[in-house]
């Protein structure tokens, strides 16, 4: 297929499938605050931890058997319940509506006074739920962050102006105490270029056969399968048409993709859960890849996609985040 005739069926501007929105949190340390050297796991804990505090009215231990689980906003989040009607031998678990984009960074002492910033990708109706996310950070704040449990408030909440623009525009202050309610724009997903580089920026970790997928085993099609599963799911669940995304229609394309300068390795990240009290190894790849050949531009609208929603396990920890880059930008 010629370059014209990829742009020219990728520069389509098209739903996004599932409505969503990305927000900055900006949040105040009150006092110093040590923060690991990849926050995803604490703030995941802390946002759970607020939101359940913050709109739970049975105060059960658990939210199975809770007559309001299908209802609930911490349920909606964090247990990601099944849909009336769904059959359980479709999903073994669903995906949470939001995803977490913390800052990275080595292990730092954030002194009081100064800022931190929280990404938070929102999806269907969790997207009209920002306010809440606000009380529950909150709330969280005062219980701290990092090994010294340094408390902070949030101070302010951005909300990027068109999906992957990194144009962003204030939506509350605490100064003020409102919210503004905003729409985010359906964007049009950009040309497809002859060539384009992945550049994996948290651990990714799919499972193929069970198993998950190493540096040596890993091949082009295994992002893809995974890509075009979760944003199926992701519509199906949170709004949208998962029609687009059906990898059995695609799948032979595949095989044309050329997977060329791979650099990649096997990153281990262990997080301390604390509801099942013990240590979690959560290790995956990080590095970068090219993609490029005659099929690229059928898989490009989920590999844009995929940016946002992040893939694998772990998304609402952050993990599977990756970025594209142009071929002239990504070449070695």
């Amino acid at each position: 297929m010629a370059d014209a005739e990829k742009s020219r069926l990728s520069a389509t501007a098209v739903s996004p499938t599932v409505p969503w929105a990305r927000f900055r949190f900006v949040l105040e340390a009150q006092e110093p605050i040590s923060t690991p050297g990849y926050a995803g796991s604490a703030w995941r804990g802390l946002l759970g931890h607020g939101l359940r505090r913050l709109v739970c009215v049975t105060r059960q231990p658990s939210c199975d058997g809770c007559l309001l689980r299908h209802t609930c906003l911490y349920s909606t989040f964090f247990e990601s319940p099944r849909p009336p009607g769904m059959p359980e031998r479709r999903y073994q678990s669903l995906p949470h509506p939001f995803v977490l984009e913390p800052e990275i960074s080595p292990e730092r002492e954030v002194p009081a006074g100064e800022s931190l910033r929280l990404g938070i990708t929102l999806m269907g109706g969790a997207v009209e739920q920002a306010p809440y996310l606000i009380h529950a950070l909150n709330l969280a704040g005062g219980r701290g962050l990092g090994r010294s449990g340094g408390r902070f408030a949030v101070a302010a909440v951005e909300r990027e102006q068109v999906l992957g623009g990194d144009g962003w525009d204030p939506v509350y202050q605490a100064s003020r105490g409102e919210y503004e309610r905003r729409e985010t724009p359906v964007p049009a997903v950009p040309p497809c270029p002859s060539a384009v580089r992945v550049r994996l920026f948290t651990p990714l970790r799919i499972k193929r056969r069970g198993s998950f997928v190493g540096v040596r085993d890993f091949a082009a099609r295994d992002l893809l399968r995974n890509l075009y599963a979760r944003i199926a799911i992701l519509a199906e669940l949170y709004g949208g048409d998962p029609r687009p995304f059906d990898w059995g229609s695609v799948r032979e394309q595949a095989e044309a993709l050329d997977f060329l300068d791979r650099r990649l390795r096997w990153y281990e990240w262990t997080r301390f859960s604390s509801r099942q009290n013990t240590l979690m190894q959560m290790g995956g790849l990080l590095g970068d890849f090219r993609l490029a050949g005659p099929t690229l531009a059928t898989f490009w609208h989920a590999l844009w996609l995929g940016q946002w929603v992040h893939a694998g396990k772990g998304t609402s920890f952050g993990l599977g985040g990756y970025r594209l880059e142009s071929a002239q930008s990504a070449s070695p």
